[in-house]
Parts: C-alpha cells; sequence; structure tokens
C-alpha cells in the first residue's frame, strides 16, 4: 500500500460512491475498483460490499478507517514540516498519465528539473489519461504529459516527441518454443484502449494487412489495467521499446513493431482558457527541451 491507495480507500470510504471517489482521485470507475481491490488484496479482508445502493464498508473498514486517517494527517504534517523550504518555492502541479510515465524516466527528469531551479517545485501525480484534459482544465495541475494522440477543446495537445511500441506477452502464452516474432501473436487477444484511438485503429490495419487475426478486446479503458491484464496472460498489448528489458525480466515476450503507424506522441497538454504562470511556462520550457 502507498499514500494513494490509501487515500483512495478514504474517499471511497466518505463518499460511499465508486463514482464520486474516482472523480476526486482523477481516475475512472475501472482504476478506482482496481486500487481498492489492490488494497482489499493486501490486507486480506474485503473491505467494501457493492449494491445498488453504493458502497457498504464492511466492519474491517470501520476498524481501519479512523487508522487511515490518522495516517494520512500524519503524513501531511510531516511534508508540511519537512516542506518549509518547499513552500518558499514557487510550485508548478504536472499531471503525468500512464503511458508517459512509462515511456520516460519521470523521476531523472523531475530530479533534474529541481537541481537546476531551485527556487521552484513540482508538484507531480499520476492520473488516468482520460483525467488528464480534465485535471488542466480544472486548474488541478498547470500542465500534463501523455501518450498518444490527444484532442480535447479545453486543452491544447504540443507533441514533444515520438516512441517507438513494442507488443508485449506473458511467454508461456506464445507457446513452449514459439518465436518471439510478430507472426507469433497470430490469434492472440490484443488488449486496446478504444476502436476510435488511433493507435487501435492503426493496430487493426496492422492485422489485416499481416494476416494475424488479431482478436481486438476493448473492455479495459485504463492502460495500467491493461497491462495487469496482460501480465496475467489474457493477451497482448502495447508497451514502449524503451521498457523492454523490464518486461522481459518479468518473463515477458517483448515484440519490436516495425511499423511507422505503430508509435504514440509524447504531448503535453496546455489550458486554453487561461495563461500559465511564469514558472509554469518556465517548467513546461524546460521539459520539451528535454523530451524532444
Amino acid at each position: 500500500m502507498d499514500i494513494r491507495s490509501l487515500t483512495c480507500f478514504r474517499l471511497a470510504y466518505e463518499s460511499g460512491s465508486i463514482g464520486k471517489a474516482a472523480k476526486h482521485a482523477f481516475l475512472t470507475r475501472q482504476g478506482l475498483s482496481g486500487v481498492l481491490k489492490g488494497v482489499e488484496a493486501e490486507l486480506g479482508q474485503t473491505l467494501f460490499v457493492r449494491g445498488a445502493q453504493g458502497l457498504e464498508p464492511t466492519e474491517a473498514a470501520r476498524q481501519v478507517y479512523p487508522l487511515v486517517v490518522e495516517l494520512l494527517d500524519t503524513y501531511r504534517r510531516i511534508t508540511d514540516i519537512c516542506g518549509n523550504d518547499a513552500a518558499a518555492r514557487e510550485t508548478v502541479g504536472l499531471a503525468i498519465a500512464y503511458g508517459a510515465l512509462l515511456s520516460l524516466p519521470v523521476d531523472e527528469l523531475v530530479g533534474a528539473f529541481e537541481a537546476e531551479h531551485p527556487t521552484m517545485a513540482l508538484d507531480v501525480d499520476i492520473v488516468e489519461p482520460v483525467f488528464a484534459a480534465q485535471c488542466v482544465a480544472e486548474k488541478g495541475k498547470d500542465f500534463a504529459l501523455v501518450a498518444g494522440p490527444f484532442e480535447s477543446p479545453n486543452v491544447k495537445s504540443v507533441s514533444l516527441c515520438r516512441v517507438a511500441l513494442c507488443a508485449a506477452v506473458r511467454a508461456d502464452v506464445l507457446g513452449e518454443g514459439a518465436p518471439q516474432a510478430i507472426e507469433s501473436l497470430r490469434g492472440l487477444p490484443w488488449l486496446g484502449l478504444n476502436e476510435t484511438f488511433p493507435l487501435d485503429a492503426a493496430l487493426e490495419a496492422f492485422s489485416r494487412e499481416r494476416d494475424l487475426n488479431l482478436d481486438l478486446v476493448y473492455e479495459w479503458h485504463d492502460y495500467h489495467l491493461i497491462l495487469d491484464q496482460m501480465r496475467q496472460g489474457r493477451g497482448a498489448c502495447i508497451v514502449p521499446a524503451s521498457c523492454a528489458e523490464r518486461f522481459r525480466a518479468e518473463g515477458i515476450a517483448v515484440i519490436p513493431l516495425d511499423d511507422p503507424r505503430l508509435t504514440w506522441d509524447i504531448c503535453a497538454l496546455l489550458p486554453r482558457s487561461r495563461t500559465l504562470s511564469h514558472a509554469a511556462q518556465i517548467a513546461f520550457g524546460w521539459f520539451s527541451d528535454h523530451i524532444s
């Protein structure tokens, strides 16, 4: 468990609603449910009964809740004590969607930025891609980094770089002795985001052209949930080529997709209705230079 997971538990407990908690956490309903299931699995206890009236906390949840509140309040006090120096600095809010998080050396970038700009502090949150634009438009963050082409009436998208992609599938799904090649994907379920997503449309065309007969599945609309399904052996999905070795270490076959259509943009989302602060402009410019 981490602070984010405990915060999601608290939001769900206090709101009694997956939808309301997800909105406040900038997650989809699926994403929030996944976090709660992870907490339940780690504790070995059912925390909520899901019914027509929403979430009903179990007795275990009622016992855990005050401890979680105390822990989160303590964490906030610790950050307040240790953050006196940061409080004196100008803060820039940055939201990062999961695909961009996986594609970029985010920790290194944030550390390098703050080392070069000691009078500024980055307030970084990981958000679901579908909520990245909302987070920027509603002033939750100054700007966001997302993967894939992005269109929204409330934000403008600036392409920073293109990322090569690979297919990822558990090696045992391919079968013993099967070559780790594009042809080995033939007939497998393919876990996509949405049939209207340009990358998934390109994958459909790629499947037809290569006679792969991929079974495209769009049940999971959050990328981190798609990765979870892939790791459980339920199909193949897209991963950035830069993460290939990390996945191979987990027993995942990573197969390059040598097609210029099968890449995604790392984009910055900026608000249309307001001008970035001076500090946010500096941060955006710095990230643009170092990601491009």
